[in-house]
């Protein structure tokens, strides 16, 4: 047989019909005339058709943008950046019409995800808590008139999405807003603080403060002032040093302050004040020289 039905080419090529049909347009593929509409079903000639799947299958494989923004937890735009900037080593392949996507090997991948993936010893990036595409952050409170309580939260796939408490139920973002009408029950944004370090809190999830803690921390200080990072059962807090109101008819600072792992926290007259353990200095050293500092600093205090 000399040509392919449409079906047959969308199935060697992995595209839609619709796709086929264009291709046939762009001269790309040879349709073959039926002025007379003897046949059901539109055909192409069988050699273009083959010479196209020939192409297709010496293209690089390996995942796509997408694929390691789920793997990575990086936004779709990150990934591309870094791509950009060889941070990401990857392909480019023709995609679709005059366009162009990326391959990412196996290798490519496992060398971005050291490079790029923050160990637990750095301070968390923001791209691990806050999706800026759809504007939410990891834990944040929604609500609706179906639903008394949502949080924000990741799949295992690392895609955000929201998780219903009460009836132990994870939905997409889309559904979540559409089907459930959610919207958020506070504002997570404030004015960034002077940067005068960070304190550090741990934590535990199955803690009766752990989500009012969230809520004020997203509500009063904002994601420009917090960091944090998921555990298996606790969460890594850093919090901007500086002055609060603290708001909560539900914890107070004695609540909170055994989780305290690193800096200062005081109350007075209604006002959270926090500290952070490090100066600020004049000059800047690189994390891992920091880190054995720090760790040097701690030796050298156990001795005395």
């Amino acid at each position: 047989m000399e040509w392919y039905i449409q079906k047959e080419v969308a199935d060697l090529l992995g595209v839609s019909k619709a796709t086929v049909y264009h291709y046939g347009k762009q001269k790309k593929i040879i349709k073959i005339l039926d002025p007379h509409r003897l046949h059901k079903e539109a055909r192409y000639e069988k050699a273009e058709v083959d010479r196209l799947v020939y192409e297709k299958q010496s293209l690089p494989t390996g995942m796509r943008p997408n694929d390691v923004e789920k793997k990575l937890g990086l936004s779709v735009q990150s990934v591309y950046k870094y791509i950009q900037d060889g941070s990401i080593k990857a392909k480019a392949v023709p995609y679709g019409d005059e366009r162009i996507t990326y391959v990412i090997s196996e290798t490519a991948y496992e060398e971005a995800e050291k490079s790029l993936k923050p160990t637990e010893t750095q301070r968390p990036k923001k791209y691990e808590y806050y999706d800026s595409k759809n504007d939410i952050a990891f834990y944040q409170r929604f609500h609706s008139s179906k639903i008394p309580e949502a949080r924000v939260a990741r799949n295992e796939e690392n895609v955000f999405g929201f998780y219903l408490p009460n009836i132990q139920k994870w939905l997409t973002y889309e559904e979540g807003m559409k089907t459930y009408t959610l919207k958020p029950s506070y504002s997570i944004h404030q004015t960034t603080l002077d940067y005068k370090g960070y304190v550090e809190l741990q934590v535990p999830k199955n803690e009766v403060v752990f989500y009012p803690f969230i809520d004020y921390l997203y509500e009063i200080w904002g994601v420009e002032n917090i960091r944090l990072r998921e555990q298996n059962d606790t969460v890594l807090f850093y919090v901007r040093a500086g002055e609060k109101p603290l708001i909560s008819e539900v914890f107070g600072i004695a609540d909170i302050l055994p989780y305290l792992i690193n800096g200062e926290m005081h109350h007075e007259e209604g006002t959270l004040i926090l500290r952070s353990p490090y100066r600020k200095t004049s000059f800047e050293l690189p994390n891992e020289l920091l880190e054995k500092i720090s760790d040097l600093a701690k030796h050298l205090m156990c001795r005395v």
